[in-house]
């Protein structure tokens, strides 16, 4: 009886100590809390590009929003307020009410499935079509609407009225488009309003499993992140450690890299793997992302390969990867090596300008032990963090000199000149926004 005691026991102990393990880290996450007084983003900077290209964006992972959930975020100089109706739709609508201003994300109510209600007077707006409206129905709230001759100076009209009214009829908010794709939410943000040039992929990786997430603040222009992905030298420099208690005569990481831009004609033939089981690895994921031809003006492409150096003498290649820039603020890159392989997928949301915040989303294999992802999450902040300390502390070059006899810096060129196109009617957007708030 005393055996079979202890047998229980001993069954029970490690049974609350692999449950304790699961939930540390079958989902693991690191955040950076803002600091509250955050002076790095008021450092000059130098002239920059606007702080808000146009673009698909992150809003949530797709875990964060329950059905019936409301949340606002300020995103690239917008308040918006997002919630999960109880049709299980993500829906994203302008911040505040119509009615008396009040902000719908906050306190806001899912109403008749797709709908916010205002937490201050309780006006409903449908989150497809932005109508204010009175019941399930979807039928249109009739208003009138008033407005201040001149609110600044508050003075009367010609028939001595402080408010005049302007008309009758529907009211609507702003609506913004939605996609929710392999566990992300994101949305669609344009400067002149347009609709998207181009669709995000859905990734054929139902083999992998979401398993962790980093949040970081970055103080820098925005174009600075995903530049870093055409900036072939700064790996010499930045990125050859592996940790910092093995000395470097010990271990070494060296990366060699490629970028291009996937529209250039000679995209295939300098980007193609020499390596037989990176190519076709390679084959899968081109495959998915180039049969997408509305995509491939705004994707920019890079190949890694990545070698680890034992007592500056043995190289061993140890993993490759391959990166796919879509737009100005998401990348998807696929790690592959002998025994794993992991999806990390980038994503920057702008708070305000100068102040960025990435995410880092890692996928793996599910035969993956769970300690594993959590130190490839690790290991790949820790590469991001060397990133971030220049980041803070640069200023944008306006003016660039490139060593146009390296392809290096002619990569860098190119990329410059692609990442550009995002900008369309960004610097008039930006200035509405300077005259509203200050």
């Amino acid at each position: 009886m005393t055996i079979l005691s202890y047998e229980i026991l001993l069954t029970l102990i490690v049974f609350i100590l692999y449950y304790l393990y699961y939930r540390k880290f079958k989902f693991f996450e690191i955040v950076e809390k803002l600091e509250q007084h955050n002076i790095r983003n008021k450092l000059p900077r130098g002239k920059c590009p606007p702080s808000y290209p146009n673009g698909w964006y992150r809003l949530c992972r797709s875990g964060e929003l329950k059905s019936g959930e409301v949340k606002e975020i300020k995103l690239c100089g917008r308040h918006i307020a997002y919630y999960r109706g109880t049709d299980k739709t993500v829906y994203a609508v302008a911040a505040y009410c119509p009615h008396m201003g009040a902000n719908l994300g906050i306190g806001g109510q899912v109403k008749f499935r797709s709908c916010i209600e205002c937490p201050f007077h309780g006006w409903a707006f449908d989150g497809k079509s932005g109508l204010c409206v009175n019941s399930d129905k979807l039928d249109p709230k009739i208003v009138s609407t008033y407005c201040y001759p001149d609110i600044e100076r508050v003075t009367k009209n010609q028939k001595g009225e402080y408010l005049q009214k302007i008309s009758d009829g529907e009211v609507k908010i702003k609506t913004y488009l939605v996609k929710e794709l392999k566990g992300i939410v994101y949305i669609w943000l344009h400067s002149n309003e347009s609709k998207p040039w181009y669709d995000l992929v859905t990734e054929q990786s139902e083999h992998l499993t979401l398993r962790a997430e980093s949040v970081n603040y970055v103080n820098c222009h925005i174009q600075e992140i995903p530049e870093n992905g055409a900036d072939m030298k700064h790996f010499d420099y930045i990125h050859y450690s592996a940790m910092d208690i093995i000395p470097a005569w010990l271990l070494q990481l060296r990366w060699e890299m490629r970028t291009k831009n996937a529209k250039d004609t000679d995209f295939l033939e300098k980007m193609t793997h020499p390596v037989e089981k990176c190519r076709t690895y390679q084959k899968t994921l081109f495959d998915q992302y180039l049969v997408n031809k509305e995509l491939i003006p705004y994707l920019n492409v890079l190949l890694l390969d990545g070698y680890v150096i034992l007592f500056n003498k043995y190289k061993f290649h140890a993993v490759w990867a391959t990166g796919f820039q879509m737009g100005p603020a998401t990348v998807a890159l696929y790690v592959k090596s002998a025994i794993f392989e992991v999806l990390f997928k980038q994503a920057i949301q702008p708070v305000e300008k100068f102040t960025q915040k990435v995410y880092h989303t890692v996928f793996t294999n599910n035969y993956l032990p769970y300690w594993l992802s959590a130190y490839l999450l690790h290991a790949e902040l820790r590469q991001v963090i060397f990133d971030v300390k220049l980041w803070n502390a640069k200023i944008f070059s306006e003016t660039l000199r490139y060593n146009m006899k390296t392809y290096a810096d002619q990569a860098l060129l190119n990329w410059r000149q692609w990442y550009s196109q995002f900008y369309e009617g960004s610097a008039e957007f930006e200035k509405s926004l300077d005259q509203l708030e200050w």
